[in-house]
């Protein structure tokens, strides 16, 4: 009997892990119990149901944190070793990647947010309140349409219904849904459509997510309304649409008026008119039996009646109106008379009086004028002979010369005579030029 040691062990097991193995291998499993010593060096376990494998991310291969897909189905390639010190195997990473769900919901993220960007989330096309037809576009032998059918019936059975089949799963499923669409808005036979799929996985789900359905929903002439899954799914397309419900038949719910409701309605509309209607004949049969007083009252001949008694009503008072008047103008006369009669005499005395001063003053006036007149008269005969007694002429006359310069002004004294040497001698009769020798 063989008795190996330890370390023998310990090799042959390595051994038979590296010869087994085509390196470096790549393995699925979920990231748990995360340890990051101040080495740096990322120690986690890879695990799957009740199996796990320890891993070791060393320090300066890689610069992806671990923690950041802890409890995620990832896909890591590396080399499978069994370690010395403790006897346990242990996979050395080379290269960590996201698997499954993960890988998926980030694609979808990056598809979510580009369009989003591109505000193909903005749609707001208003849905009808009662649609004549509803276009479902679906696979035709789903549990989701014969639930959305039964609903509409059930809610709405004024409806049509028109079933556009389609593929709901796998890798054609997004091209045949957008077929479908295109060619409900190019039948123009129906008021909106839905787009339902039943429950599944996130993989099952991705056709909903896919790029060119999101535009197609978008670019449709009429209103697209999404049930897609059961709560909490959410894909592209629900963001894109313009109602998007949690399952199929929500979306039936949604977009299908109740009958019962309606019927309440219709019932209430009905007792609203009939009360209406009871309201206004009512109110016609008071206004009929008021206009049928009034036409009795509107008689021709109590109505000539009463026009003649107004007749004579107006007459008696015009008479009196015209007799107050009459008197009236007959006292108002007579006073003006007397009045009258009391300003001539006034204005008779006034002007007697006032002729009486104007003679007076006329007198006088003419008085005064004969007497300054007469005065002034005598004033200027005076002053007139005043005038010929001074009139130098005359003194000439006499005798008398006056002597001038040779500007013709008057030498008055001597020593100015003695000064000129020509001079002019006025007499009586003419001047005469002179000179000093």
């Amino acid at each position: 009997m063989k008795i190996f040691t330890v370390n023998e062990i310990h090799d042959i097991l390595r051994g038979l892990i590296l010869n087994e193995f085509q390196y470096p291998v790549t393995v699925k499993g979920e990231i748990a119990n995360i340890r990051i010593p101040t080495s740096g060096h990322q120690y986690f376990s890879l695990r799957e149901d009740n199996a796990s494998i320890n891993c070791v991310l060393f320090n300066g291969q890689s610069v992806q944190n671990v923690r950041d897909f802890e409890s995620q189905e990832v896909l890591i390639t590396g080399n499978v070793d069994l370690y010395k010190g403790n006897g346990n195997c242990q996979i050395k990473v080379i290269e960590l990647a996201e698997y499954g769900e993960g890988a998926l919901k980030k694609a979808i993220e990056k598809t979510r947010k580009k369009l989003e960007g591109e505000g193909l989330f903005e749609n707001s096309r208003r849905l009808p309140e009662f649609p004549r037809s509803i276009s479902i576009v679906t696979s035709p032998d789903s549990h989701a349409l014969r639930d959305v059918c039964s609903k509409l019936k059930e809610r709405y059975p004024l409806t049509e219904i028109i079933i556009y089949p389609c593929l709901v799963q796998g890798k054609e499923a997004s091209t045949s849904i957008i077929k479908q669409i295109e060619k409900c808005n190019n039948d123009d036979l129906t008021d909106l459509i839905m787009l339902i799929r039943g429950g599944g996985s996130l993989e099952d789900l991705m056709p909903f997510n896919d790029e060119l359905l999101a535009r197609c929903i978008y670019e449709s002439k009429l209103p697209v309304v999404t049930g897609i899954g059961h709560q909490p799914d959410i894909t592209i397309a629900d963001y894109v649409a313009d109602i998007s419900m949690e399952t199929p038949t929500a979306a039936a719910v949604h977009i299908s008026p109740d009958k019962f409701e309606l019927i309440q309605k219709i019932d209430d509309i009905e007792s609203h008119i009939k009360n209406y209607i009871s309201f206004k004949m009512n109110n016609l049969k008071s206004n009929l039996l008021e206009n049928k007083n009034k036409l009795k009252s509107c008689n021709p001949e109590s109505v000539i009646n009463g026009m003649f008694i107004n007749l004579s009503n107006v007459n008696n008072d015009i008479f009196k109106i015209m007799s107050y008047k009459l008197r009236e103008i007959s006292s108002l006369n007579k006073m003006n008379k007397v009045r009258l009669k009391q300003t001539n005499d006034i204005i008779k005395q006034e002007y007697s009086s006032c002729f009486s001063k104007h003679k007076l003053f006329n007198n006088e006036l003419t008085k005064k004028i004969q007497s300054y007149f007469l005065e002034k008269k005598s004033i200027i005969r005076t002053k007139t002979n005043e005038l010929i007694s001074f009139n130098p002429k005359k003194i000439l006359k006499k005798g008398y010369s006056v002597i001038r310069d040779s500007n013709n002004k008057i030498v008055k004294n001597k020593e100015i005579f003695k000064k000129l040497k020509e001079f002019n001698v006025e007499f009586y009769d003419g001047l005469v030029k002179s000179n000093k020798k």
